[in-house]
């Protein structure tokens, strides 16, 4: 992880983890030795919230910006933390479009259901199209999935036959991320040796990979 990288968690459908998902990784990649910052452009302002209660998500530093300046905001964050994490609005907002275009890599958490796969296909070929020849370059990540579920192997399937790009990593559906969030910490700090921390690590260890493959087409 280099300064100047900026990742933008973004959904296509409410209650899919995006903020969840935002905060563990700056989480984690704070308690393994890296400077991240998450900057709030969501008008429900999730990771503000959590930020205020006795865990202080770790240490890690809140910026808000739900406005039209959030890629200024990013891109100054840039210079003094890796990587600046955007948990975004809604794909509408115009500080949504902005985050998009800015990313180094747009992560997509996918809650594992019919309805949202629905949803993604219908919708995802728009929103990720190539603006000035420039497409977002994006990877999915299935969340609240059963492991090894019927459902979830489906849905991969159907996402890889529709030609989006999925991290190998899933985020199962445990309740030790309600419980961290309970204490504004995530589970890298409140279990650091449970499964949650672990497939917190595998994912982080996956973005990594991909930023590290800048000239790789999506």
């Amino acid at each position: 992880m280099t300064p100047g990288n900026i990742l933008a968690v973004a959904t296509l459908k409410g209650g899919s983890g995006k903020s969840t998902l935002a905060s563990c990784l700056a989480v984690h990649w704070r308690q393994t030795g890296r400077d991240p910052a998450l900057i709030d452009a969501d008008p429900q302002r999730s990771l503000l919230r959590l930020a205020a209660r006795q865990g202080a998500l770790g240490g890690v530093p809140v910026i808000e910006d739900s406005g039209d300046t959030v890629i200024a905001t990013a891109r100054a964050q840039s210079q003094a933390h890796a990587p600046v994490i955007v948990d975004t609005a809604g794909f509408r907002a115009p500080s949504t479009l902005a985050a998009l275009a800015a990313a180094d890599l747009v992560v997509v958490p996918v809650k594992a259901s019919p309805l949202d796969v629905d949803v993604m296909v219908d919708t995802a070929r728009t929103l990720f199209a190539a603006r000035d020849g420039r497409r977002p370059r994006f990877r999915c990540v299935l969340t609240q999935t059963t492991r090894d579920s019927v459902i979830a192997r489906h849905i991969r399937s159907e996402l890889m036959a529709a030609g989006f790009p999925l991290f190998e990593c899933e985020i199962v559906n445990r309740i030790a991320y309600g419980e961290a969030a309970l204490y504004g910490t995530t589970p890298t700090i409140a279990e650091p040796r449970g499964a949650a921390a672990r497939e917190i690590a595998a994912l982080a260890e996956e973005i990594e990979s991909v930023l590290a493959r800048k000239g790789d087409p999506e």
